[in-house]
């Protein structure tokens, strides 16, 4: 996409577009199962959406935080991962010299959607370096999470006032497909079944003092 049209895109509300779009997976490792919130739903929607990028043939980049300690990428999720940019990394951003250099070779790509862990630390300075790279981004809020639920709700917040879309799997999935007569939505939409309660807590909720 030529600059003009990217800067035209700026202007407007962020659309997911497959031919623009790509995924990063951000440090869903072993280490991680049993100390994060709802993950569960994490692996789930991880799989979905990074099996969607697979199938649109969109670009995936996937990190793991010093694997030594953490262990490696779940083997579930690690199983979409065929043909990603794999990289590991110690510090908490995505965004390493190897990893940017990658980003800026997508030339066509000035989106990307993030899912992964943790929503407060390693995947929101991702958003916000790539926002400062004058990039879309799309956080999946049921793809990614915390061992605390105060921290990936305000990481939501805060990734949302700093100019990220904040959507959900299917949303995203839906919209980078169009419309159901794509060839394949039928495939894709069946990703969903089964998906496990994500825990983000609703509006009501805070508003009734609850949470």
């Amino acid at each position: 996409a030529s600059g003009a049209v990217r800067q035209a895109s700026k202007l407007l509300a962020p659309r997911l577009v497959a031919n623009r779009t790509g995924v990063m997976c951000c440090d869903i490792q072993e280490r991680f199962v049993p100390l994060i919130k709802n993950m569960d739903s994490i692996i789930h929607c991880s799989k979905w959406m990074l099996n969607a990028a697979k199938e649109l043939k969109m670009p995936v980049i996937a990190t793991e935080q010093y694997p030594k300690a953490l262990g490696s990428t779940v083997k579930d999720v690690k199983g979409e991962l065929e043909g990603a940019f794999m990289f590991e990394k110690t510090q908490f951003s995505m965004l390493t010299e190897t990893v940017v250099e990658t980003v800026k070779k997508q030339e066509d790509v000035d989106t990307w959607v993030i899912l992964g862990i943790e929503s407060h630390v390693c995947v929101q300075q991702t958003a916000l370096g790539l926002l400062a790279m004058d990039k879309n981004v799309f956080v999946l809020a049921d793809a990614v999470s915390s061992q605390y639920v105060g921290d990936r709700y305000v990481a939501l917040e805060r990734m949302r006032q700093a100019g990220a879309v904040v959507t959900t799997t299917e949303s995203a999935i839906f919209e980078l497909l169009g419309d159901f007569k794509h060839p394949l939505a039928k495939k894709l939409s069946k990703g969903g079944k089964g998906r496990p309660e994500c825990g983000l807590p609703t509006a009501a909720l805070h508003a009734s003092g609850k949470l």
